[in-house]
């Protein structure tokens, strides 16, 4: 069984400079969260950023994002934190959807249930709640699970749209 957790409330800054606060500005209603602690680690984020942006074309309710977590674990970050990038190099290197996340890791770890930094994440946010997370490369099993759950999701909300409007025009005919 899984259990649903918060996603940490976050401050961050795209690869323009804009300041969020995740996950209150995460724009979908279900958003895939690819967590990063490392540049090295950028070829298994790559792995999952082409199939995220084939999901974000296909289905209207889902967006991801690319998190770049920087930081140490006092804390205390210097002011122009940006992973190891200048923010022109970053533009270059990175994907329009990552966001420069500065915080003490191990805390942002351990509010995520997360151990280490030797791999990246992925989570599944609903409503600021992780629902589903992997870690690692992205695999075809992963991929068509994920799939399949914004499948269900787009299908269940149709649903409750369905059931919305009927309910309107019984109430008009009435």
């Amino acid at each position: 069984m899984f259990l649903v957790m918060k996603f940490p409330s976050v401050p961050g800054r795209t690869t323009d400079g804009r300041r969020v606060h995740l996950p209150v500005d995460f724009e979908g209603e279900q958003t895939l969260v690819v967590l990063s602690f490392h540049r090295r680690q950028q070829s298994l984020v790559d792995s999952w950023r082409g199939f995220a942006k084939e999901l974000r074309e296909k289905y209207d309710h889902f967006d991801y994002y690319e998190l770049s977590v920087t930081g140490g674990n006092s804390g205390m970050l210097p002011p122009t934190t940006m992973g190891g990038l200048a923010p022109s190099n970053a533009r270059n290197r990175l994907d329009e959807n990552t966001v420069f996340v500065p915080v003490d890791k191990n805390a942002f770890q351990r509010r995520l249930g997360i151990v280490g930094e030797q791999t990246i994440y992925a989570f599944l946010v609903e409503d600021g709640d992780v629902v589903r997370q992997a870690a690692g490369v992205l695999t075809p099993k992963t991929a068509e699970a994920l799939e399949s759950l914004l499948s269900e999701y787009e299908t269940a909300q149709s649903r409750w749209s369905e059931l919305g409007s009927e309910s309107v025009e019984e109430q008009s005919e009435s």
